[in-house]
């Protein structure tokens, strides 16, 4: 069962870099939202990167995480106003993706996925977070593709899955 929960982080995966590979510079910044193309890029991979984690209480957030930047709009989850400084490029956000896909084996491989997920927010085992982030994951994909198809950017192949290694 591992093997399969990691061929779809990476086909999903696969299908968010082909996304953000395709995004161009207008996009990728457009500020005609509260969440640009780059802050639902790295919101995808900062809850990729956590529900990886054995738990909340173990979760060593990114290098490049500043605080916040995980949510999208204008507040936190508590209501806490998020100031946004700085954008991450195309490369950063890349560099992140790959992070995560070359982690994805470790995190997965020899977990008891019956056990309990360890966010105290999704109360479920460790086997259906993985469904639950595997369809966060494909949900903003669907966001970003709509928003890239309103541009006339199209050509976006589904990827069914990508063999463990």
């Amino acid at each position: 069962m591992q093997s399969i929960i990691i061929s779809q982080y990476r086909a999903a995966l696969k299908m968010l870099e082909s996304t953000i590979r395709k995004c161009p510079l207008a996009q990728w910044d457009d500020g005609t939202d509260d969440s640009p193309f780059w802050r639902v890029s790295y919101h995808t991979l900062f809850y990729t990167d956590l529900y990886l984690s054995p738990s909340e209480s173990t979760f060593q957030a990114d290098p490049m995480h500043l605080p916040n930047y995980q949510y999208l709009g204008k507040t936190s989850f508590d209501g806490q106003q998020v100031n946004i400084s700085k954008r991450f490029t195309s490369e950063e956000i890349l560099h992140y993706l790959d992070s995560i896909r070359d982690r994805l084996p470790q995190a997965i491989a020899g977990k008891d996925l019956e056990s309990p997920g360890g966010f105290s927010w999704l109360p479920m085992t460790t086997a259906e977070l993985h469904l639950y982030s595997i369809r966060h994951i494909q949900h903003h994909i669907g966001q970003l593709i709509e928003r890239l198809h309103q541009a006339g950017i199209q050509g976006f192949p589904w990827v069914g899955m990508i063999e463990s290694i």
